[in-house]
């Protein structure tokens, strides 16, 4: 089975979460982590067991040892960050919100076509069970004409 080798920008409590479950995968390797700083790469990386660090998002991005990002850096830093990534080849999944604005957007979605990757959005209620019954109701509602959601919650902080 082939691994995808992933590499990591941001240190925080979301990747923590995220690394838990993406090791709940075979397919999932955890090859590099990206800080600003090298004292707390090397701190993340004793954390996880990963082998390569990185203080440059330029060089992790040129790096011949991961095929993917995660990105989990501020929101800011979301689109140009996964462009960067994109420009050399590695497919995103970047942390939500995807971009701060729909001009960022779809600069990120232009880039992910340009460049022959993939970008995803880390949301997971297209997973959980309401939306699984939703999709499965669809056929029965016909063509829908409109969509409004709110989704709001308080600091997980």
């Amino acid at each position: 089975m082939e691994k995808i080798r992933f590499g990591i920008v941001g240190t925080n409590f979301i990747t923590d979460w995220v690394i838990a479950g993406a090791r709940e995968d075979e397919r999932f390797e955890l090859a590099a982590v990206y800080s600003r700083t090298q004292e707390r790469a090397d701190e993340f990386a004793a954390k996880y067991q990963i082998p390569h660090t990185f203080t440059s998002l330029e060089e992790m991005a040129k790096s011949p040892l991961i095929d993917a990002v995660y990105i989990a850096s501020p929101n800011f830093l979301h689109a140009s960050q996964s462009i960067l990534c994109m420009k050399h080849g590695k497919h995103v999944l970047c942390e939500k919100p995807l971009a701060s604005n729909a001009r960022e957007a779809r600069e990120m979605v232009e880039a992910s076509k340009q460049y022959g990757v993939t970008l995803m959005e880390a949301m997971k209620p297209t997973l959980t069970p309401n939306f699984l019954a939703l999709r499965e109701a669809l056929p029965k509602v016909g063509t829908v004409r409109r969509y409004f959601s709110a989704y709001c919650q308080y600091s997980s902080r």
